[in-house]
């Protein structure tokens, strides 16, 4: 562009000195400006279609971008094909004693009588005993009945991989959510939480919540959760940056309410002097057995029970919750099918989750970019709704709404 305009700037220049110079014969002073003139006039011409190009080229450019923006916008369930193959697919569970696996399931088994999905699969959850070799057998059963996908919550990380590797080896699609299960072929696909992670983000509030010291009880999880013991140690590690710190015991939950208060009675009664408590499901548990050994109530963390935040505000106590969405079972059912469909999906999917506090004051150091909400009754927890709820069960890109009524199962 820069040099054509260069050009028409010199022949009009050249044709102003001929002009200025003059010449015997009249032709000559006539003839070549003119010449000149319709030369200048082609390039302008030519430099004009050639902008014109340039404008129609940016505009398809545009419009191609803010197709690709709006392909980009649409929801997890927008992504689905609504039409094509029916397939039948298996959830394969390997716990049932907590509030989170029963939601868990009545989210998937609600998402799948919503469209597209009612017309994409036909969906069988299969529970079994919270042991690898039960599992296991369970899904050679589902591999035996010509299952098109099979959704695994693992009983273990190691314990069930031979089984997921005979369903990939029969060309069955594997979809592992929720706890981690250590297998990696063409066939398998894993979408999940950041346990570890989280945890240290529970553990930094709650450290900076007692002013980086005091003495600290840890809760250990499910007895044989991989995803249990990535918690456990990712609070432990956070918690040992902090010289003022002493982690003064263990405990085991269970994931479970009152187990984890029978639990922390006899750590109690050992160590009554306690300023933090991390659970890895009701801070319920907490609570309750403080109030019953007449002891305040120290700073508490668990999972994003409705249950969780009421309580810490009707005690006037210290906590943070992390909400791990009970739709992640619909994330798996969603990727299954568009894995199925021909669709290419990363082998690892990781979810955020998100976080409620009773304060949103504290210094998050390394985490502080982390987006913490102050809990707010009506928006993050429900006075009106059962302890056991989990809300939001689905991200907000899911696509579809979950009535309070299915995951509270009313």
């Amino acid at each position: 562009m820069k040099k054509k305009v260069v050009g028409i700037l010199l022949t009009l220049a050249l044709t102003l000195s001929l002009v200025a110079c003059g010449g015997d014969s009249k032709t000559d002073t006539t003839t070549a400006p003119a010449k000149e003139t319709e030369k200048a006039t082609e390039a302008a011409k030519e430099d004009t279609k050639e902008t014109e190009k340039a404008t129609e080229a940016g505009t398809q450019a545009a419009e191609t971008k803010a197709e690709e923006g709006n392909a980009e916008g649409k929801t997890e369930t927008e992504k689905i094909n609504p039409t094509g193959t029916k397939y039948k697919i298996a959830l394969s569970n390997s716990f049932m004693g907590n509030d989170w696996r029963q939601q868990m399931e009545r989210v998937v088994e609600y998402v799948a009588t919503q469209e597209p999905y009612a017309s994409r699969c036909e969906l069988t959850i299969v529970n079994c005993e919270n042991d690898a070799e039960s599992q296991s057998a369970s899904i050679d059963a589902l591999v035996q009945q010509g299952y098109d996908a099979i959704l695994v919550d693992p009983a273990s990380e190691t314990g069930v991989n031979q089984a997921i590797q005979r369903a990939c080896d029969a060309g069955i699609t594997v979809v592992v959510f929720d706890q981690p299960a250590s297998v990696s072929t063409d066939k398998c696909w894993h979408i999940r939480f950041d346990g570890a992670r989280n945890y240290s983000i529970l553990a930094k509030w709650m450290a900076e919540a007692i002013g980086g010291e005091g003495n600290v009880v840890l809760d250990q999880g499910l007895q044989g959760a991989a995803e249990a013991e990535l918690e456990y140690n990712a609070s432990k590690e956070m918690f040992e940056t902090y010289p003022g710190i002493n982690i003064v015991s263990d405990y085991q939950s269970n994931y479970g309410l009152s187990e984890g208060e029978q639990a922390l009675a006899s750590v109690i009664a050992a160590n009554p002097d306690i300023d933090a408590v991390t659970t890895q499901g009701y801070c319920g548990s907490v609570i309750n057995a403080f109030k019953k050994a007449g002891l305040d109530i120290p700073v508490s963390c668990g999972g994003g029970y409705n249950g969780n935040m009421k309580a810490l505000l009707e005690n006037n106590a210290e906590g943070i919750i992390d909400v791990y969405y009970v739709g992640l079972s619909a994330d798996a059912l969603n990727y299954a099918i568009r894995i199925l469909d021909g669709e290419e999906m990363p082998e690892e999917t990781v979810l955020d989750v998100a976080f409620v506090a009773t304060s949103v004051d504290y210094d998050m150091g390394e985490y502080s970019d982390v987006k913490i909400e102050l809990a707010e009754e009506g928006k993050n927890f429900f006075n009106d709704q059962p302890d056991e709820l989990i809300y939001p069960a689905v991200g907000s890109n899911f696509g579809i709404d979950i009535p309070l009524e299915v995951i509270t199962g009313e």
